[in-house]
């Protein structure tokens, strides 16, 4: 098992800051489409991935995987995939379930729970498919 390098530690929790700043702005552009509630959903996850981040540069979090190089540029893709669909999306629906499974990766990430990983990676690239077809 190997442990993150610290490039790829700053280049994960960077991608998750972009995230969380891209739902931001997401949040912004379509504020009087959402309820109050998925509101406090969209703060709960840029709140989320702003921890998972800070959790993995102050090493409060160490993942190790088998090929922790290749895992660190999928969940890197993965980011920067969610980040460019959120810049497109137009059903209110598919962008927060982006930025909650978004968050469901950065938690498996920590948790280096693979088996989680893998479900989030196929769904997100499900959600970002599912949107393209509409």
């Amino acid at each position: 098992m190997e442990d993150f390098t610290p490039e790829q530690i700053v280049s994960i929790a960077n991608g998750y800051r972009l995230m969380a700043r891209t739902l931001n702005e997401f949040q912004v552009m379509h504020w009087p489409a959402f309820t109050h509630e998925q509101q406090l959903d969209l703060n709960a996850y840029q709140n989320s991935l702003l921890n998972r981040a800070q959790d993995l540069q102050t090493q409060a979090v160490r993942p190790a995987f088998n090929q922790a190089s290749e895992m660190a540029m999928a969940i890197r893709r993965a980011t920067d995939d969610a980040k460019s669909g959120l810049r497109h999306i137009r059903n209110l629906t598919i962008a927060l379930n982006v930025g909650a499974i978004t968050v469901a990766l950065a938690a498996y990430v920590a948790r280096a729970n693979l088996r989680g990983i893998q479900t989030a990676l196929r769904e997100l690239g499900d959600l970002l498919a599912m949107d393209k077809e509409d």
